[in-house]
C-alpha cells in the first residue's frame, strides 16, 4: 500500500505541474478581441477571424487538458496531506475544487467546438448568426462558468490554507496558485489574463516540484 501511495503522489505532482504550465500557456496562445455581447453584429465580425484560427482551437484544447490534469493534481495535493493535521482542510479544498473544474469545462467545449463553426459560417457569408454570440455569452453558459469559478476559488484558497498548515510545501506557492485560480475570469482584458496565467504557473509548478521531492 505504501508503495502504491508513494507512486501516485509523484504522478499526481507531474499532473499538477503540467496543468499549471498549460493553464499559464493558455492566455499567451489564445487570440483576444473586443467582444461586446450587447452589439452582437459587431461582436461576430470581430470574433470570427479569431474563432477560425488555429491559435483559438489549440489554446482551448490546451486549457481543457490543463483542467483535466488539474483534477488529478488536486487529488495528489489531498493525498499528500492525508493522515496529517491539514487533511480536513485539504479534503474541503478538494470537494470545492473538483465541482468547480467540472462546471468550468463546458464553456471551453462551447468555445472550442461551436464557435469555430459559427466563425466559419459568418466568414462564408451566412447571415442571422449574430444573435448566437449574445445568446451564448449572456446565457446559462456564463452563469455556470462563474459558479464553477467561484467554487474553484473557494477550493483553491482552502487548499492554500491546508498547504500552510501542513508546512511541507512552499506556503507562498500555495497562495500564488490560489490567487491565479481565483482570478481566472474570462471577461478580464488580456494583460490581466496573462498575469493571471503566470500566477497559476509560478504557484503550481513549485507545488508540484515540492510534492515530487517530498513524496
Amino acid at each position: 500500500m505504501q508503495t502504491a501511495v508513494s507512486t501516485r503522489i509523484p504522478l499526481g505532482a507531474v499532473a499538477l505541474g503540467l496543468a499549471a504550465f498549460l493553464l499559464a500557456l493558455f492566455p499567451l496562445v489564445r487570440p483576444f478581441f473586443p467582444l461586446d455581447v450587447f452589439e452582437p453584429a459587431r461582436g461576430i465580425a470581430l470574433a470570427s477571424p479569431a474563432f477560425v484560427s488555429t491559435a483559438w482551437t489549440s489554446s482551448h484544447y490546451l486549457a481543457m487538458l490543463g483542467f483535466v490534469l488539474l483534477q488529478l493534481g488536486l487529488f495528489a495535493l489531498y493525498g499528500f496531506h492525508a493522515r496529517s493535521a491539514a487533511e480536513p482542510l485539504a479534503l474541503r479544498g478538494l470537494v470545492w475544487s473538483l465541482p468547480g473544474v467540472a462546471l468550468i469545462l463546458p464553456a471551453f467545449g462551447v468555445e472550442a467546438y461551436t464557435m469555430p463553426i459559427v466563425g466559419q459560417l459568418h466568414l462564408a457569408g451566412a447571415t442571422g448568426l449574430a444573435p448566437i454570440i449574445s445568446l451564448t455569452y449572456r446565457g446559462p453558459m456564463t452563469i455556470v462558468l462563474l459558479l464553477g469559478q467561484l467554487a474553484l476559488a473557494v477550493g483553491g484558497f482552502t487548499l492554500a490554507v491546508a498547504i500552510r498548515r501542513g508546512g511541507r510545501l512552499p506556503r507562498w506557492a500555495g497562495l500564488v496558485f490560489a490567487i491565479g485560480l481565483a482570478c481566472r475570469l474570462p471577461m478580464l482584458p488580456r494583460p490581466i489574463r496573462v498575469v493571471d496565467g503566470l500566477l497559476i504557473g509560478f504557484g503550481g509548478i513549485p507545488l508540484a516540484w515540492g510534492m515530487w521531492r517530498a513524496a
